[in-house]
């Protein structure tokens, strides 16, 4: 595993708490079994730590550190680092029965020598390896002499043979003194003492169960086993993992060290004027997959490191103005005064599905701005339209968690940024929607404003339909009627027809049916495939030559057919009555040619173009209103559309906060679809132009106006399910305005508004639309804990700044799995809040995300169990990692107890019974 597992900090190691070797002569079933063998056995069953636990002796150790030493220099292929921690299985006499007892002891030990000088103390000078010899010291006595030892007592087989609780359902007084002397106990079944009594179960309880195989062949080495998290193997470090079983001891077979889907590995600052200048040596921060906690004093550099991170995941566009300022004033472009020098180059490597990518930001913007790590090293890789969708990223200090206690509005985008909700790719439906209905609703008055011709084209038929019936009641009125008539017939029935040029669209085909030249030059001689590839090819052409001479023959059945029609027409009847039609009325206007008639047979002509030029307008005005209809029909269904869309991102809003805060007890969320209605009249004013203090009686005062009702909707007591109703009449009842229908108006509305209403309409008319188009944003309502036992809750809006900070941060911490940065989180809040909400979350929080607290408080970093603990120093001017490592680690406990107020006490707290 360590030849993977390539982050400091504390990782999880494979134990196997219980081996013998043929040092345990009398019952071991493989006595000729070599070192080598043992070695390759614990290696093969993936084992990380393996204590060597004899009978009543160490007599193997020297043997197994001389062939490992080999080992690790030959390196066959089945080599893994294995750490051998010293250790005996010493019999103890109870008096009335022999219990077996496991000790483990420091690796840099003298081994062999301080097993047998435990062993001395305990009374058992001889007999070595044999299991019947046993102590002459007391099972109390014996773990007092193995602690005095360095070493840790765990409780053998306890629920089997020999072990401490053989026979044993409930607890005695002398039972229970045994219990609280030891830190653990190797169980055979996990579940075995379930049925037990209460008082026995608890005692149970503080102990951590650890599995050991009690193997005595190398083929039963590693069959049982548990997983140890603390930085390096150390005899420190396991006692404070059994010591903090519950969150540092996995019983599980499963590999508990995995790695989130995405994560940050690595920070890099080079030549900035405070870090990273040291020629050759960039600042640089290794970080791990779990939780990370960055301490240090005053001036150490911690928003150093983070600022950096914001500016580099290009997260800076995210903060509030206040901060923001911060931010420009630490990069400082304008003056140069701030930390960036000219050539100040950030790095910021991250993993993402197992593929690791970095960005780079430079102040003088040289060099790749995304890059992916592949086998020729790192290349520009491709990082879309927005770069910080590559890093999925939450990042907070203490003033935007304020900020978000203070507006709502904030929550809702953490909200809609959550896989779950995807606001993103609702929006991309959201605009396709919007803009389909801006398209229909600019249709519709298109259509509107070609239908204003209407009555005006109407009134002409009539007119020129008067006109033509006075000249036809003169006695010419059957050869106008026929000559009309016939006209029209002969426009709709040409004698000649070419059915659309198909004869020539056919012989076009025809040309086109032909096969190309089959390609024997790109087969040899002797090719087989030539000549079966050359015989389809043939067929295919012949077959094409048949249907090539078929459509000349059927061109010349399309002329044949034209031919005939165009005879039959000429021969017809109705021929003949267009052509006396038309003669008929030739004669008509030769006759009134010779005489001074006021009748015009060209102006009848005219009228009779006229007539049917007004009905085929009016024909397409039809097609338009039928158009008019479908339109305002499908406007109907989008505006629809698009509450149905608002509905369901309220849907998936909801559903979200339900899942993440249904079991937590710091903080509630109730989501009001369309309820904030904090800037309705702004929004209004916007969408229609209008301007700032005016018609304050038409749209909102104290008395009136078009928004009262919706904006008092809390204060009234109205239903948050009238929501949208209301919202449709105020939509309503200004297009109305807009088009003059003023049936109904209310009293309050000025006639001033009226005008303005319509003089803006006919300026710009899309502004009825942006209001058609736009609806309230969801009222998220926060209450907080005032008391977490008797589950008592207020609105957040009343709460003082460290119970709106607790219940943000609830929210923040019950979701999500990406990186979470925090810078603080403990500003405002009491320890009991500390304790009962950051810490139980980030413990909850880390086991499926990467989690990086900057923090002053010991509790967040020692009971949060931070896996990787960095602390910031100032050398030569110069912001440094002074020491990065697990809590395991000595140099890293007094670092904390050093620089954090509380140090000791929390680790006191966590580790109650060791003195650091």
């Amino acid at each position: 595993m360590e030849g993977e597992w390539k982050y400091p900090g504390s990782r999880w190691w494979r134990f196997d708490f219980h081996v013998h070797t043929p040092a345990s002569f009398i019952c071991y079933k493989r006595p000729e079994a070599t070192p080598e063998e043992w070695l390759k056995s614990c290696m093969t069953a993936g084992l990380d730590c393996v204590v060597v636990a004899d009978h009543n002796s160490g007599d193997w150790l020297v043997t197994l550190k001389i062939s490992y030493e080999g080992l690790t220099s030959s390196k066959p292929d089945w080599f893994r680092p294995l750490a051998i921690f010293p250790g005996v299985e010493i019999t103890v006499s109870t008096g009335i029965g022999r219990v077996h007892l496991l000790a483990a002891f420091d690796l840099n030990s003298a081994g062999e020598k301080t097993i047998t000088g435990v062993l001395g103390r305990c009374g058992i000078l001889n007999g070595h390896g044999d299991p019947d010899s046993s102590t002459t010291t007391s099972f109390e006595e014996t773990i007092k002499i193995i602690k005095e030892a360095n070493g840790i007592p765990i409780a053998a087989h306890v629920d089997g043979p020999q072990g401490l609780l053989d026979g044993k359902s409930a607890l005695c007084p002398e039972l229970e003194r045994s219990l609280k002397a030891i830190y653990a106990a190797e169980f055979c079944n996990l579940n075995a003492f379930d049925n037990s009594t209460p008082e026995l179960r608890m005692a149970l309880n503080t102990l951590a169960k650890v599995g050991g195989s009690d193997a005595h062949t190398p083929a039963e080495i590693g069959k049982h086993g548990t997983w140890v998290k603390m930085s390096t193997p150390s005899i420190e470090g396991l006692r404070l993992a059994l010591m903090d079983h519950e969150f540092c001891i996995d019983n599980r077979t499963v590999n508990p060290n995995r790695e989130p889907d995405i994560f940050i590995h690595s920070l890099t600052i080079s030549k900035m004027r405070h870090c990273g200048r040291i020629p050759g040596q960039p600042f640089e921060m290794i970080f791990h997959p779990g939780f990370n906690a960055i301490i240090g004093g005053r001036g150490s550099g911690k928003s150093t490191v983070l600022d950096s991170m914001r500016i580099a995941a290009r997260r800076d566009g995210e903060l509030i103005d206040s901060l923001s300022a911060d931010l420009r004033r630490f990069k400082d472009y304008a003056t140069g005064k701030g930390v960036m020098e000219n050539d100040t180059e950030i790095l910021l490597g991250f993993c993402r599905r197992d593929e690791e990518y970095r960005f780079r930001w430079r102040k003088d913007s040289i060099g790749k701005v995304f890059e992916q790590l592949d086998e020729n090293g790192w290349v520009e890789a491709q990082s879309g339209d927005d770069l910080r969708e590559r890093l999925p990223l939450s990042m907070y200090s203490q003033k935007q968690i304020y900020a978000l206690a203070e507006n709502s509005k904030g929550l809702l985008d953490i909200l809609d940024r959550s896989p779950e909700v995807n606001r993103s790719e609702w929006e991309s439906r959201w605009n396709d929607t919007i803009n389909r209905f801006l398209e229909l609703r600019l249709q519709q008055r298109t259509i509107k404003q070609k239908l204003r011709n209407e009555p005006e084209l109407r009134a002409k038929l009539v007119e020129v339909e008067k006109d033509l019936k006075q000249y036809e009641e003169r006695g010419h009125g059957e050869i106008l009627k026929q000559y009309q008539k016939r006209v029209e017939q002969q426009r709709a029935v040409p004698l000649e027809d070419d059915f659309g040029g198909l004869a020539d669209r056919l012989l076009v085909l025809h040309e086109e049916a032909q096969a190309d030249s089959f390609p024997l030059h790109l087969f040899a001689e002797d090719d087989p495939a030539r000549l079966e590839l050359a015989t389809i090819h043939g067929k295919a052409a012949n077959a094409l030559e048949t249907v090539q001479q078929r459509l000349r023959e059927l061109a010349t059945e399309v002329d044949r057919i034209a031919k005939k029609r165009t005879e039959e027409l000429t021969a017809s009847q109705w021929h003949q009555d267009v052509v006396t039609a038309m003669e008929r009325y030739e004669t008509l206007v030769r006759e009134y040619e010779g005489k001074s008639s006021p009748f015009d047979p060209s102006l009848y002509g005219h009228w009779v173009q006229e007539k049917t030029r007004l009905f085929n307008e009016l024909t397409s005005l039809e097609e338009l209103k039928r158009e008019q209809s479908r339109v305002i029909e499908e406007t109907e269904r989008t505006i629809d559309s698009l509450v149905g869309l608002r509905r369901e991102l309220s849907s998936k809003r909801n559903a979200f906060i339900t899942s993440v805060l249904k079991e937590n007890p710091y903080v509630q969320m109730k989501l009001i679809p369309f309820g904030d209605v904090a800037d309705l009249e702004t929004k209004y004013r916007e969408n229609l132009s209008l301007e700032d203090n005016k018609f304050e009686g038409s749209i909102l005062n104290g008395e009136g106006g078009l928004l009262r009702q919706m904006s008092r909707w809390r204060e009234d007591g109205q239903s948050s399910e009238n929501l949208p109703d209301m919202i449709r009449d105020i939509k309503v009842r200004t297009e109305k305005i807009v088009l003059n229908d003023l049936t109904d108006l209310p009293n309050f509305i000025a006639k001033p508004f009226i005008s303005r209403l319509q003089k803006g309409y006919e300026d710009q008319p899309a502004n009825l639309d942006r209001l058609w188009s736009w609806w309230p944003e969801d009222l998220l309502r926060v209450r907080h804990a005032t008391n977490v036992n008797k589950s008592k809750y207020e609105e957040l809006e009343n709460g003082s700044k460290g119970q709106k900070a607790s219940a943000i941060l609830a929210f923040l911490l019950s979701h999500g799995t990406e990186p979470l940065i925090i810078d603080q989180p403990e500003d405002d809040l009491d320890n009991a809040l500390i304790y009962d909400l950051v810490v139980r979350q980030i413990k909850t929080n880390k086991l499926r995300r990467q989690l990086i607290i900057v923090t002053h408080n010991p509790n967040i970093v020692v009971n949060g169990d931070a896996e990787l603990v960095h602390v910031l120093h100032v050398k030569n001017g110069q912001t440094q990692v002074a020491v990065p490592g697990g809590l395991e680690e000595q140099a890293v406990r007094d670092q904390i107890c050093n620089i954090m107020e509380g140090g000791r006490e929390a680790f006191d707290k966590r580790y109650r019974r060791i003195t650091l």
